[in-house]
């Protein structure tokens, strides 16, 4: 049985299709119950800060896929990671669970101060001391992170951005991820050593690029609006962050500006397919 946590998202709920549609069994663990998912899908709830909850809806698993979600609100971001990877652990020896695949970062092996992307290193470090297969799969930015700024776009014809406009950086598809890590789920490995995949697009893309792939697909001329360092803070503040969720934020933006997030292993990257302007021209036609 493979077990997917956070399964409503948009890495996890791709990949509850794509094991589907390869014939696979298949458990979603959500927070919320009204979730709906296809009639093959065994559903359970469980808050991952709760290791019992978390246990019985693993009970039966094989193979698990794990997450570490980033929630603006927490004011410990790094402490919660630590307690739902404790309930991580406390799942799969209980259920006898034999392999795992995390959703990681690329970044993740970096020792230096990065933000959000230590909750990454966390995860790929948590299981060291079990006996279980262990995969991890970095991708790099996701494609998805525009689509909350379509209204803006639409309605003043801007894409604001931390990044600088000419900036390019790796960046893929959700959906292309989710299908990767269905892949190596149901994947037989010949060993149980630390497996790690780090996910590109098939090129680099800067905010411009980003803003001239929204122009051409909404028929509105759009500009790029960096937003300066000294207002992230602010920014972050009036859409709902904490001041602990901006700072790791903000560490992990300025990693990637300063070009210290980069693969681990450059000559090993796997190039995924789908291209901006192909994952955006599908959504926005939603």
């Amino acid at each position: 049985m493979n077990i997917i946590s956070g399964a409503s998202g948009q890495v996890g709920s791709h990949i509850v299709k794509a094991l589907i549609n390869s014939g696979s069994p298949v458990r979603a663990i959500v927070r919320d119950q009204n979730t709906v998912f296809d009639s093959k899908t065994e559903v359970r709830t469980a808050d991952l800060f709760n290791p019992a909850q978390l246990t019985d809806a693993m009970e039966g698993g094989t193979t698990a896929f794990l997450l570490t979600p980033e929630d603006p609100t927490s004011h410990d971001l790094i402490g919660d990671t630590k307690r739902i990877i404790d309930s991580y652990r406390q799942a799969i020896r209980s259920n006898g669970i034999s392999k795992i695949v995390g959703l990681s970062c690329v970044g993740a092996h970096i020792e230096e101060n990065t933000g959000n992307i230590l909750m990454s290193r966390m995860l790929e470090h948590g299981f060291d001391d079990l006996d279980i297969d262990k995969i991890f799969i970095r991708p790099s930015y996701y494609f998805s992170n525009w689509l909350g700024f379509r209204e803006t776009i639409e309605q003043y014809g801007i894409l604001p951005t931390f990044f600088p406009e000419s900036l390019q950086i790796d960046m893929n598809s959700p959906v292309d991820i989710a299908q990767f890590i269905a892949k190596a789920m149901t994947t037989q490995y010949q060993s149980k050593d630390k497996k790690i995949f780090e996910l590109v697009g098939p090129q680099k893309y800067s905010s411009r690029h980003v803003a001239e792939t929204f122009s051409k697909l909404l028929n509105k001329n759009t500009e790029v609006q960096s937003i300066p360092r000294e207002e992230w803070n602010e920014t972050l503040a009036t859409a709902g962050f904490t001041q602990n969720t901006s700072a790791n934020l903000m560490e992990m933006t300025q990693a990637v500006i300063d070009n210290v997030v980069t693969p681990e292993h450059h000559e090993k990257t796997v190039k995924l397919s789908t291209t901006l302007e192909q994952y955006l021209k599908e959504r926005l036609n939603k």
